[in-house]
């Protein structure tokens, strides 16, 4: 038995195609099933009929009167799911290509059976291209369909993508973009970058955002700022205490003096109090962390130098680059990675260099001051 499909109609007849594919009619419909159990409708009937052949896209056959019949019906889709089973890229593509399938129905049929890949080369629905694209992780696709959508939801799911590849170069464009200042600062901290971490202090005083003003400020260890925040809320014995505590004598004075006026004593600053202050970063981490690398699918490989044929070759030789070439690389005492084989200092693959200053395109419910641009 090669496969069970189970019908809730009677079966008025069957026949095999060259392709042994099953084409069968019920009352109303003529349908298909391949024999992994892959099955669908070809096309619906007025009345019913009775197979007698099937060759190419013409259906011989009986109908009721015992009249012989010829109808015509679209082959494309089961035969598409038959190139894949039989793992013939060359014909999967040329139908990608040259055919029309757009269908919902083939879509979910690709995600089903693990080729997203696929469907991204000839899906148009952008948001549905999105999904693919994070999908099979082509972050770069992806990048491009939510640039078009330029949805919140989005660009959420695009910075968790990326954020899980290491790409932070786009997980700040996303952050930016849905204006999530708390983990934008958090992604400034980790990176090291010191510089954008003290102009978000500054974003966050235009937005009001006291809490995330204080935590930007921690995160830099500008203490100045601490004590400027505290007083300004009210907290003038925590302003005190941080001042005296890290050494700003004018600061620790003129609280005093205003503290004086309603308090009968001073907070004591603990002897052994000790400097809440980060440690500053090493280096500033400007590049996306580096990944290793995968075979590429004959889908990824086709492009404009590289023909169906070759590309299905390169695959079925297990040629290219894979988890192996890995194995064959060094570390040297800059951090740098050198093939072992040649000697030469190897550089990243995929990055974009233009990525990291993109942003803020949709902050129009936000003024920021012209020294504020990030």
């Amino acid at each position: 038995c090669l496969c069970t499909v189970t019908e809730n109609v009677r079966l008025k007849s069957a026949a095999w195609d060259e392709n042994k594919v099953l084409l069968y009619t019920t009352s109303n419909h003529i349908k298909y099933t391949l024999t992994n159990g892959d099955n669908g409708i070809i096309r619906t009937l007025d009345l019913p009929v009775y197979l007698t052949a099937v060759k190419g896209g013409n259906v011989y056959c009986l109908d009721r009167e015992c009249k012989t019949r010829v109808l015509n019906v679209d082959t494309t889709e089961y035969r598409f799911k038959l190139a894949l089973v039989e793992r013939k890229y060359d014909e999967v593509l040329h139908m990608v290509r040259t055919a029309k399938l757009v269908g919902q129905s083939v879509i979910a049929y690709l995600q089903k059976k693990g080729y997203p890949e696929v469907a991204l080369h000839f899906v148009q629905d952008q948001r549905t291209r999105f999904s693919l694209a994070l999908e099979c992780g082509n972050i770069d696709i992806a990048l491009e369909a939510a640039k078009i959508l330029d949805d919140k939801s989005c660009w959420e799911l695009l910075g968790e993508a990326a954020l899980a590849l290491g790409n932070h170069q786009i997980v700040e464009m996303a952050y930016q973009r849905t204006q999530n200042f708390d983990r934008l600062s958090f992604l400034y901290l980790i990176t090291g970058n010191i510089e954008k971490l003290k102009k978000m202090i500054k974003i966050a005083e235009v937005r009001k955002d006291i809490s995330s003003q204080y935590h930007n400020a921690l995160f830099v260890g500008d203490v100045q700022e601490r004590v400027k925040i505290l007083k300004s809320t009210g907290h003038e014995s925590l302003a005190y205490l941080t001042a005296a505590t890290h050494g700003l004598s004018e600061e620790a004075e003129s609280l005093a003096e205003s503290l004086n006026t309603h308090l009968d004593k001073l907070p004591e600053v603990h002897p052994q109090a000790k400097l809440l202050m980060p440690p500053p970063p090493i280096m500033q981490t400007e590049e996306n962390w580096p990944l290793l690398t995968v075979a590429k699918s004959v889908f990824d490989r086709v492009g404009k130098d590289t023909s169906l044929a070759a590309a299905t070759a390169l695959l079925e030789d297990g040629d290219g680059e894979g988890w192996g070439d890995e194995a064959e690389l060094d570390i040297d005492e800059t951090g740098d990675i050198i093939s072992r084989n040649t000697g030469d200092l190897m550089g990243l693959e995929g990055e974009d260099e233009e990525e990291g200053g993109e942003g803020w395109d949709v902050d129009d419910d936000l003024v920021l001051p012209p020294d504020l641009d990030l």
